[in-house]
């Protein structure tokens, strides 16, 4: 009887264990995009390079990843390494891409794009986990960044500053840990810190 007693107990305390895994992959990845997040701003800052986040979401057959891409004159379009990147940016509506090469000085249009950083490593998310990001300045909107795959949710300039915004993951549509906060001068910190 005791035997039985302590199988169930251990089975029960097994079956609580499997399901908290993913919960620690997600929080593993979650300090993984931290580190990240301070590599980028002081890349960004070390070296004057203009330097974005560029989020991809779950697919049926990819689970969601982040890369880092740079503005930087475009490359020779022969490298295959910029091929999807160049390829998303070539479905660009024709309002977001003429708005676009507004803001840009008369002899860098067509010139400059955001291209994929070589330096950084893409980063794959666990399965059923996802990021969402939610602009901290209000005069800023992402929802233009959001509707076009070529341009990053997260953008650093050249001098460590970067677009505030609060980044949280979710496991399963549930949050995992605090909200991830970077603010104007591209300092990460924890929701609860602040």
């Amino acid at each position: 009887m005791l035997v039985i007693v302590i199988m169930a107990v251990m089975a029960s305390l097994i079956v609580m264990n499997v399901q908290g895994v993913d919960q620690r992959k997600v929080m593993q990845a979650r300090e993984l995009l931290i580190l990240n997040l301070k590599k980028i701003r002081l890349e960004s800052a070390d070296q004057g390079r203009i330097l974005g986040l560029l989020i991809q979401p779950a697919t049926d057959i990819a689970p969601a990843q982040y890369e880092v891409v740079e503005y930087r004159p475009q490359a020779n379009p022969d490298n295959s390494n910029q091929s999807q990147l160049n390829q998303s940016q070539s479905n660009l509506n024709q309002s977001t891409q003429s708005q676009f090469n507004q803001n840009q000085p008369m002899g860098a249009r067509g010139q400059y794009r955001w291209q994929l950083a070589n330096d950084f490593d893409s980063q794959t998310l666990p399965e059923q986990s996802s990021l969402q990001i939610q602009s901290l300045d209000h005069q800023l909107n992402l929802d233009v960044l959001k509707q076009n795959d070529a341009l990053p949710q997260i953008i650093w300039l050249g001098n460590g500053e970067a677009v505030p915004v609060r980044i949280q993951l979710y496991l399963q549509q549930q949050q995992v840990g605090d909200a991830i906060v970077l603010n104007r001068l591209g300092a990460v910190s924890d929701e609860e810190d602040l």
